[in-house]
C-alpha cells in the first residue's frame, strides 16, 4: 500500500479494543501535531523490530491517521518513527532492514524532513540475556559499525538511542568510558541515553552532580565526533575485531551450554527469588512478555534482577572465562599477546574486561551455594551450581592473569565501598534464603503472609546494597 500510493481500508466496527486504541493514540498524536506544536510528540519507538514490515505498518497506520503531510502516495509522515532492536537476532538483521526500509521512498522523504537523520535504538538487556555479556556487547558494536554503514551509503545520518543503563549486564557502566567505547563514527554529534530509575538519584539528585553527568556525557559525545569521522578504520581494528568475533562465539557458545544444561531452569526458578519479585509491584511492565513460564517470555530485567538477588551475578561475566580459556589454548603464546595487547589498547575491550571483574568481585559462590539448596532436585542443583562456580573460578584467574592484580584491586573505591556492605549483605542474604524456603512451604497461611512482607524487604536491602536492582 505504501509503495503504490493504496488506501488502507479498515472496517472499525470489527476491530478489538487494543487495535482500537492503537488507532485512537496515532489520531491523538496526529490532532496535536496539527494543532499546537509539530514537535510536541518526540519519537514513536518501535519495541521488538524483527522486519522491515513491522516498522512499515507503523507508517501505513499514520499515514491512515492523518499524520501524512499530503493525499496518499505522496508527501511524508510527521513523526519520527524509531526501531528497537532488542535480541542478538534483531540486531544481526539491523543493517539489513534499515537498508530495505530506506529503499522505500515515503520513508525517504520522511527521514530528509527529519533533517536527514534516522534514529535507531539499542537494547541492552534482552541480548544479554540471548547471549551472555561478551556476545551481547560484541553485537550492539558490530551491529552499530553496519547500521552507520547503511547510513553513509543512503546519505543519512544515523543517531543511536542506547537503552543502555543500572546494571553492567544491561549496558551501566561509567558513562564517559561507555561513549569512548563505541565504535568509531558511530557518535556522529548526536547520541541518546536512558538513565535506569534505580540509578537517578545518584546521578541527579542534586544540581551539582547533574550538571557533572550532563558534562561527561557532552564531552564525551563531542570528543568521540570529532576524533571518530576520519578514523573509521583505526590499523588495530582488524585484528582486534578478528580477535573478539572469536572471543564472542566461544563466551556465547559456553552461555548457551548452561542455559541447555538439564534442569536450568528449575534451578533459576528455584534458587532466586524470581517469582516472588512480581510481589514487589515495582516498574510499569508485567515480568513476562507473553505470560508463558520459559526464560525466553521472561523480561530482561526480572532475569538480571533474579540473578543478582542469589549473589550468582553471572549475566556480567559467564562465559568470558572459557572464551579466554579457549582462544588461548588454540593460539598460544601469540593469542596471549594478543589479548594483552587489546587489553592495553582496545577501549571497548578493556570496559568489558572491567565491568566483568567489577561484577565477578560482587559475585559470592558461598551465597550463591546456599540458594543452590533451595532446589528440590539436588543432584541437578549442585550439577549446575558446580558448572556455574567452575566457570566464575576460571574467569577470575584469566582475568587476573590479564590485568596482573586481584580482583578489583584496580578499583579501590569501589571495593572499599563493597567491602563496608559486605558483611551485612551477608547476614541479609542468609536470612532471605530461611524465607524464601517459608513463604514456599506455607502457602495460603498467616505464616506465608508474614514471611512475604519480610521477604520484600530483603529484596530491597540487597538491590539498594548493589546499587541497583535489574
Amino acid at each position: 500500500s505504501l509503495s503504490q500510493g493504496e488506501q488502507l481500508e479498515i472496517d472499525a466496527g470489527r476491530l478489538s479494543p487494543e487495535a482500537g486504541e492503537l488507532l485512537s493514540t496515532f489520531s491523538v498524536i496526529a490532532k496535536h501535531i496539527s494543532s499546537s506544536d509539530a514537535d510536541a510528540v518526540g519519537s514513536f519507538i518501535l519495541s521488538m523490530t524483527r522486519s522491515a514490515d513491522d516498522l512499515l505498518a507503523v507508517y501505513l497506520l499514520a499515514q491512515y491517521c492523518g499524520l501524512s503531510t499530503a493525499p496518499i502516495g505522496g508527501g511524508t509522515i510527521k513523526l519520527r518513527i524509531v526501531p528497537l532492536f532488542e535480541t542478538i537476532t534483531d540486531l544481526q538483521a539491523a543493517p539489513g532492514i534499515l537498508n530495505e526500509l530506506l529503499g522505500i521512498s515515503l520513508v525517504r522523504r520522511t527521514v530528509r524532513d527529519f533533517r536527514a537523520r534516522q534514529e535507531i535504538m539499542l537494547g541492552y538487556s534482552d541480548s544479554n540475556k540471548d547471549g551472555g555479556f561478551l556476545a551481547s556487547n560484541w553485537e550492539l558494536a558490530k551491529a552499530q559499525k553496519r547500521v552507520a554503514a547503511v547510513g553513509r551509503k543512503h546519505k543519512v545520518r544515523i543517531s543511536f538511542f542506547h537503552g543502555r543503563g543500572g546494571s553492567v549486564s544491561r549496558g551501566g557502566a561509567p558513562t564517559g568510558r561507555a561513549i569512548a567505547a563505541q565504535p568509531a563514527g558511530t557518535v556522529a554529534g548526536a547520541m541518546r541515553v536512558t538513565e535506569q530509575g534505580e540509578v537517578v538519584s545518584s546521578k541527579f539528585a542534586n544540581r551539582g552532580t547533574g550538571l557533572n553527568q550532563l558534562e561527561v556525557l557532552a564531552a564525551g559525545v563531542l570528543a568521540h565526533s570529532v576524533g571518530s569521522p576520519g578514523d573509521v578504520e583505526p590499523k588495530e581494528t582488524p585484528e582486534f575485531d578478528e580477535a573478539l568475533e572469536a572471543l564472542a562465539g566461544m563466551s556465547q557458545a559456553s552461555y548457551a551450554r548452561l542455559m541447555a544444561e538439564p534442569g536450568f531452569l528449575d534451578y533459576f526458578n528455584q534458587a532466586s527469588p524470581v517469582a516472588e519479585l512480581a510481589l514487589l509491584k515495582m516498574g510499569s511492565r508485567p515480568d513476562r512478555r507473553f505470560g508463558a513460564s520459559g526464560i525466553a517470555d521472561l523480561r530482561a530485567i526480572p532475569w538480571v534482577f533474579a540473578w543478582s538477588q542469589n549473589r550468582h551475578l553471572l549475566t556480567g561475566w559467564y562465559g568470558i572465562g572459557s572464551a579466554l580459556s579457549s582462544f588461548v589454548t588454540v593460539r598460544g603464546e601469540v593469542g596471549r599477546e594478543l589479548l594483552a595487547r587489546m587489553f592495553e589498547h582496545s577501549r571497548f575491550f578493556r570496559l568489558i574486561i572491567d565491568e566483568a571483574e567489577k561484577t565477578l568481585y560482587q559475585s559470592d559462590m558461598d551465597i550463591a551455594r546456599l540458594y543452590a539448596g533451595l532446589v528440590s532436585d539436588s543432584d541437578a542443583a549442585e550439577r549446575i551450581y558446580a558448572r556455574i562456580a567452575a566457570e566464575y573460578e576460571l574467569t577470575r584467574h584469566l582475568i587476573g592473569d590479564l590485568t596482573g592484580g586481584d580482583l578489583s584491586a584496580r578499583f579501590p573505591m569501589f571495593k572499599r565501598r563493597f567491602d563496608n556492605l559486605r558483611r551485612q549483605m551477608d547476614d541479609i542474604h542468609r536470612l532471605q534464603v530461611d524465607l524464601l524456603r517459608e513463604v514456599r512451604a506455607n502457602t495460603g497461611t498467616a505464616d506465608q503472609k508474614r514471611a512475604t512482607d519480610a521477604l520484600l524487604v530483603s529484596i530491597n536491602c540487597i538491590s539498594a546494597g548493589l546499587g541497583w536492582t535489574g
